[in-house]
């Protein structure tokens, strides 16, 4: 049994946003073999009073608050920071001496330190040389972020975001190098993160689904109603919903006007065109999604933008829903276009597929099943976990390879404070 501290963005547990089902699920499985110190960020609507099974599972938990969410002030250090240093503000705005101090103190006594998502390596400097790093890369963050740059409309935010992809960039790059092990979601990132960096030991762990928890349904469909879920805070989710609402779904209610679109997800503050409001349904944030899904006939996923791979996609397949969806949108996942899945790129062929679905109920139910039956086969869990336990163990037994770190390189440096002249 190893002592392993894990640092996280945000409280993992209630998991309800994609990176924190994966956070959650990984964390879980370590703590079932060693002893698990968590160190989490809290959020503003992070929810600390339903956090007993996150530290039942833990040895110990110690939270703290985002400085740059806390006050104008701190903020604006992480932004001046990002913009007039080689540091990116995605790793600025986590800068926090409460965290960095404790971190200091308990990675003396860890055999490994687990960093969960990639601002957070930014504090690797905290871990004494010997100690294993390992950085749970949940994207490929400066291709997420380039891609946010090409399509954000408003001039002052495509100027920043552009100015912080080669930031983002270079820092993925050293954080790459500085970890003694990289996870990577899917083939595809860990791909391009080769191409990015030396990474000395990269695993792909994929995202993975609660099977029992995430099982078809025999109640009946809406024959005429489609669903997507995803909270439109994330950059991506937003991007492709706007698409689809004013690119696609017209081209639906142009053959089939009695079709209704439901979000599921926090949305506030988006605007849903006028021309398709009649026909869509803002669900909001929800307790348990499932019944939405198993509402709809069909499950779209107009992502344009993004990497990793989409934890709701995965718990539509296990739901045993048809899926239609860009390449990006499942990309990493293993549906086969025809098979467990339609793959449509352009606004057209979106909406002729989805619309080929809703006419074929049979179609929709062969191709929910399949999916059903992919996802038992590659996507549970509890074998997910058993294969990040396998890689721990590899990490933890050997000492020696994972002794000495690679230095830091000085442009980006350990510490988030100086400001270049």
């Amino acid at each position: 049994m190893a002592r392993i501290l894990a640092v996280t963005s945000r409280l993992p547990f209630p998991p309800r946003e994609g990176h924190q089902l994966r956070a959650w699920h990984l964390l879980r499985a370590l703590a079932s073999r060693h002893d698990v110190t968590l160190l989490s960020f809290r959020r503003e609507d992070d929810l600390p009073d339903e956090t007993a099974p996150l530290h039942q599972a833990m040895t110990h938990v110690e939270m703290f608050r985002i400085p740059s969410e806390r006050s104008p002030s701190a903020l604006g250090t992480a932004v001046l920071r990002g913009t007039l240093t080689r540091t990116p503000f995605l790793a600025a705005k986590y800068d926090s001496a409460a965290l960095r101090s404790r971190l200091r103190a308990l990675a003396r006594e860890a055999d490994l330190v687990h960093f969960d998502m990639l601002p957070l390596m930014a504090h690797a400097d905290c871990v004494p040389a010997g100690t294993p790093v390992v950085l749970n890369a949940h994207n490929v963050e400066h291709q997420l972020l380039e891609r946010r740059a090409e399509i954000e409309t408003r001039t002052w935010a495509r100027h920043f975001l552009s100015g912080q992809v080669s930031r983002l960039k270079a820092f993925e790059r050293w954080a790459c190098e500085r970890a003694d092990a990289v996870l990577a979601c899917s083939d595809v990132d860990a791909q391009d993160l080769r191409g990015l960096a030396t990474v000395r030991d990269l695993r792909v762990i994929p995202n993975g689904v609660d099977l029992n928890e995430n099982r078809p349904s025999s109640s009946t469909t809406d024959p005429d109603r489609l669903v997507f879920v995803g909270q439109m805070g994330w950059f991506p989710n937003r991007d492709g919903v706007e698409w689809f609402l004013r690119e696609v779904f017209p081209r639906i209610l142009a053959q089939r006007p009695q079709t209704r679109f439901e979000l599921v997800g926090k949305a506030d503050g988006f605007e849903v065109p006028e021309a398709v409001a009649a026909n869509v349904t803002l669900a909001g944030f929800v307790d348990d999604l499932r019944p939405h899904v198993h509402a709809a006939s069909v499950y779209v996923v107009p992502l344009r933008a993004g990497s990793g791979t989409r934890l709701k996609v995965l718990e539509a397949m296990a739901l045993g829903k048809a899926i239609v969806t860009t390449s990006v949108g499942s990309e990493g996942i293993a549906l086969q276009h025809g098979e467990s899945a339609l793959y449509a790129d352009d606004a057209e062929s979106f909406a002729q597929a989805t619309l080929a679905l809703l006419d074929s109920p049979d179609r929709a139910a062969q191709l929910g099943a399949a999916a059903r039956r992919l996802a038992e086969a590659e996507y549970g869990w509890d074998a997910i976990g058993v294969r990040l336990l396998q890689c721990y163990d590899e990490l933890l037994s050997s000492s020696i390879a994972l002794a000495t770190p690679a230095p830091v390189p000085a442009p980006i440096g350990p510490r988030l404070g100086a400001i270049d002249a």
